[in-house]
């Protein structure tokens, strides 16, 4: 089996977004002994969603003067390369029907070399993200068959990050005789990681991905989602064991249930109430999250464990940097030993 690797969720969104705050969570989660840190993408943003859709911080940070702001996360992951040394650099995930392959398989070979070596590039369809400001409208790029084209624009990738002359011929894609260097450090390219929590997607994972990372499945779902995965690989004649299998999931740890589940409540409530969501009671995500005591979260990691799970990306739920830390040093000191 695998090592059960954790990762931590950096603010480069949220009510606490800075670079100062990034720089700091990434440079104690490496201390602290995580394996990976993580930011999430989308280029157009809106404060509906900074309000609703919160991906670092609390919902009790939320004030009515912030700006949505969503550092840019190729960028965010460069400026970490220089400041970090060990710990793997990830993005969950880059919404692919809004990206140039070509170009972003160009940034990420560069990305590579400033890591030297420690990328993960999660991809996924993407989703409207805000009523107000549509970004597929905004790109001009149709909603309609972004699995298709996400598919397309993974292989064009790997076909520039691994041919001298790439050539790619596609629907959505195609080129000839691109000399693109230079190639990814890491040897044939840095590991893909498919996102999305949708059978599909776990097919897709199977298919053409050398990991999958969903976020709202119950360890129940996982396991199915991880038979899928794996039937989609053998008929691509892939290897499935090859295939990391992590989860994107909204946490908190306190020394009692009471306190890990006070510090989840409130964003839980918040997030249930945006239209991109399909949740629909607090329970949904109570059964599909990672809250409360050491104990219950030992219980609950063990549980998607069980369900074939090696990565965990940790959404932690902080209403202060503070927080966060405290967090981040309670899984440091109770969690990771468990499972090193």
């Amino acid at each position: 089996m695998k090592k059960i690797q954790f990762g931590v969720r950096v603010p480069n969104s949220g009510p606490l977004s800075s670079i100062d705050n990034v720089v700091r969570t990434a440079t104690e989660a490496e201390r602290l002994g995580f394996d990976s840190v993580w930011v999430h993408d989308h280029v157009v943003w809106s404060t509906e969603m900074h309000r609703h859709h919160i991906s670092s911080g609390a919902t009790e940070a939320v004030a009515d003067t912030q700006e949505a702001s969503f550092y840019e996360a190729l960028t965010v992951l460069a400026y970490l390369a220089a400041e970090t040394k060990r710990i793997q650099l990830g993005v969950a995930c880059l919404v692919m029907p809004c990206r140039n392959p070509i170009y972003a398989a160009k940034q990420t070979a560069t990305l590579d070399w400033l890591c030297n070596g420690r990328l993960i590039v999660g991809v996924g369809l993407g989703s409207k993200a805000t009523r107000e400001s549509d970004e597929f409208g905004v790109f001009g790029v149709p909603m309609e068959k972004r699995g298709d084209r996400t598919d397309e624009y993974i292989e064009a990738m790997k076909a520039i990050w691994t041919q001298p002359m790439a050539w790619y011929q596609g629907k959505y894609i195609s080129f000839k005789d691109a000399e693109i260097y230079p190639k990814p450090l890491q040897k044939p390219h840095p590991p893909v990681w498919v996102g999305g929590w949708m059978n599909l997607a776990a097919k897709r994972a199977g298919r053409y991905g050398e990991g999958w990372i969903p976020g709202w499945l119950s360890p129940t779902e996982m396991r199915r989602g991880c038979e899928i995965l794996n039937k989609a690989a053998r008929e691509k004649g892939r290897d499935p064991s090859k295939i990391t299998i992590a989860i994107e999931k909204l946490a908190t740890i306190a020394r009692t249930r009471d306190e890990g589940l006070n510090l989840a409540l409130p964003t839980i409530r918040a997030s249930s109430n945006s239209y991109e969501r399909d949740v629909d009671n607090v329970q949904f995500a109570l059964d599909r999250h990672i809250f409360g005591s050491v104990e219950d979260v030992r219980r609950r990691v063990d549980e998607f464990i069980e369900s074939g799970v090696q990565h965990f990306e940790l959404k932690i739920i902080y209403p202060t940097m503070e927080s966060l830390l405290d967090q981040m040093n309670l899984w440091s000191k109770e969690i990771l030993p468990h499972y090193s």
